[in-house]
């Protein structure tokens, strides 16, 4: 469906209300930077919620996030959820002061399932929703989707995926996981250029969940050095997600104060997982015991609030989700 007829759709089940009507601007991704729909540079910095299982409005977790200072959300959703119910998680995070990155999970681990996500995001009015909110909203088109995928494949997949989406009138940033349950980063550096060329907007993120534990190998050493390669390559790289360990064993340690660091020394944006509570059996990657600020402890309190390299102290939101509008 072409843009003109997605607007068309919009304004009916918005009931033509002018403030309703989508701008014409988005995000734009301009070498490996992300700017807002303002033209200002932009770096995402906030954790991920599991809104559409724990709190499918947002209105709860979005309050409490928001106090950090966090600039973003990155919102696990779902091919069962409505268009009304998208149009109100992703207004209720841009209310908060939130730039929303929207993400399916129905295929996580399973490459057979790409085209279950394109289906539900080229359907009509999903497709609206999105436009009434493209002046803030990022779609992640699927979380971790597959295992250990070919590179042909993995890129002639995406290719269709961005094809299919644009052909629907989509406008905003896609934003891409790797393969390998998200944590292949080679495969994800080799076909991003082909990726990015493929997209006629050139609008294309690239996200790696760095769950790379001490004992596969990833000292700081290997984690600095794999982010340097895609800055080398100037690739648009998001660091989607990554906890502080795999598991509790001595090896299951991941070096995440190295990928945090790194990541504001290289102007990269990094979306720890997860907000909490809700990490089921490993509760230890729940930042917040209990959904607040005040329930966040250990690690999640070092990377949301205390430390240096802390979000609250890092992370800036730009003149748009500050005030609604361009300066």
């Amino acid at each position: 469906m072409k843009l003109s007829l997605l607007l068309i759709t919009l304004l009916l089940i918005s009931g033509a209300n002018a403030a309703d009507t989508p701008s014409a601007a988005t995000f734009s991704v301009k070498g490996r930077q992300l700017f807002d729909a303002c033209g200002e540079h932009f770096v995402p910095m906030g954790p991920n919620r599991m809104v559409f299982w724990l709190d499918r409005t947002g209105l709860s977790s979005f309050s409490e996030i928001a106090k950090t200072g966090a600039n973003t959300v990155r919102i696990v959703w779902s091919t069962e959820g409505k268009p009304a119910e998208l149009d109100a998680v992703l207004k209720n995070a841009f209310k908060q002061k939130l730039f929303p990155i929207i993400e399916l999970h129905d295929a996580t681990g399973d490459w057979s399932k790409l085209d279950l996500l394109i289906d539900y995001w080229t359907q009509p009015e999903i497709a609206a929703t999105i436009a009434k909110h493209q002046r803030y909203t990022i779609v992640n088109i699927g979380n971790e989707v597959g295992d250990k995928v070919a590179l042909d494949a993995y890129t002639k997949g995406y290719t269709r995926a961005i094809t299919r989406l644009r052909e629907s009138g989509y406008r905003v940033p896609l934003m891409i996981d790797a393969p390998g349950w998200g944590k292949d980063i080679d495969t994800l550096q080799a076909a991003g250029p082909a990726l990015i060329k493929a997209d006629p907007q050139k609008n294309i993120l690239l996200s790696i969940h760095m769950w790379w534990p001490k004992m596969w190998g990833f000292d700081a050493a290997r984690v600095r050095a794999e982010m340097q390669e895609s800055v080398d390559a100037d690739l648009p790289l998001i660091i989607g997600e990554f906890g502080d360990r795999w598991d509790d064993s001595e090896g299951g340690a991941i070096p995440y104060r190295t990928i945090v660091q790194t990541a504001l020394e290289f102007d990269i944006g990094f979306l720890p997982w997860s907000w909490g509570p809700g990490n089921k059996p490993q509760k230890h990657l729940d930042m917040s015991d209990d959904g607040t600020v005040e329930g966040l402890t250990g690690w999640g309190r070092e990377i949301m609030l205390d430390e240096t390299y802390a979000i609250a102290r890092n992370a800036k939101r730009t003149h748009l989700q500050n005030t609604g509008e361009c300066p």
